[in-house]
């Protein structure tokens, strides 16, 4: 199998990149500005002619999108994404995406809403949620919701939210974190490890990946503390408006054998 990674210097790209690499199957990954990796090719996803070249001359029999760009993504949407279809045609595609609506148990069918410009992130949501359509009319697509990511990848780094944690530890700082603000979560080994078995799975459509119940921020904070062995003192719960927004796994447990675990 010859699997092509789009954005693999990412956190969650090298870490498929090196669990497919490992198992002996062969893999291209791609990376636009940082470069973890020394056999990692640059490209950059905006130069569509030098994209659609690749996928040609390549020719992969998975392609995994794992590329963010949080200000330009409704630009891939718009632009690349179409172009990027066509070079694929009947290959088996595998689209990372987002959470699309705030919902409680949001399942696969869950209607996705574009948020307006004063919403956070709206570039980055709205781009999601568009190329989810172009990428739909494919006949050989899977589209991942993941919840969101934490975990050290193999090189050794850590997620963002960990990081941040990490520093209000070793600093003693105050941490205020929602107890009454639930998310879904995925640890970046599990979640690669479900994209990599969709890799030769015939699924075709939308699938949520991560793990079996939802968490708070505060309650979830208080179990890296524990995973890592830090001191959690700083952690210190409040109310904030309530913002649900969590998916429903019974699709996932259903049609993967892949584990989704807590912490």
């Amino acid at each position: 199998m010859k699997v092509l990674i789009l954005g693999a210097s990412g956190f969650l790209g090298g870490t498929i990149f090196s669990k497919i690499k490992n198992s002996g199957n062969e893999v291209l990954g791609t990376y636009s500005k940082n470069n973890k990796n020394r056999d990692y090719i640059k490209l950059d996803v905006f130069e569509i002619s030098s994209l659609t070249a690749l996928v040609t001359e390549y020719k992969p029999d998975v392609i995994i999108w794992t590329v963010m760009n949080h200000e330009r993504e409704e630009e891939i949407a718009e632009k690349v994404m179409p172009a990027l279809c066509d070079a694929v045609g009947s290959r088996r595609f595998i689209f990372v995406s987002t959470s699309v609506a705030y919902e409680k148990n949001m399942s696969e069918s869950v209607e996705p809403f574009l948020r307006t410009a004063e919403s956070y992130n709206h570039h980055y949501f709205n781009g999601k949620i568009k190329s989810e359509q172009v990428i739909s009319k494919l006949p050989n697509y899977c589209i991942v919701r993941p919840g969101s990511i934490y975990g050290i990848d193999p090189f050794g780094e850590m997620d963002n939210r960990s990081l941040a944690l990490k520093k209000h530890v070793d600093s003693g700082d105050i941490y205020i974190r929602a107890n009454n603000i639930e998310f879904s979560i995925v640890d970046v080994n599990e979640l690669a490890d479900a994209i990599i078995e969709l890799t030769t799975n015939d699924y075709v459509g939308i699938l949520n990946v991560s793990e079996e119940k939802p968490v708070s921020h505060y309650a979830f904070n208080k179990a890296l503390c524990r995973k890592y062995g830090w001191d959690d003192s700083c952690i210190v719960a409040n109310e904030e408006k309530e913002n649900i927004y969590y998916l429903d796994n019974s699709l996932r447990k259903r049609i993967l054998k892949t584990r989704i675990g807590w912490l």
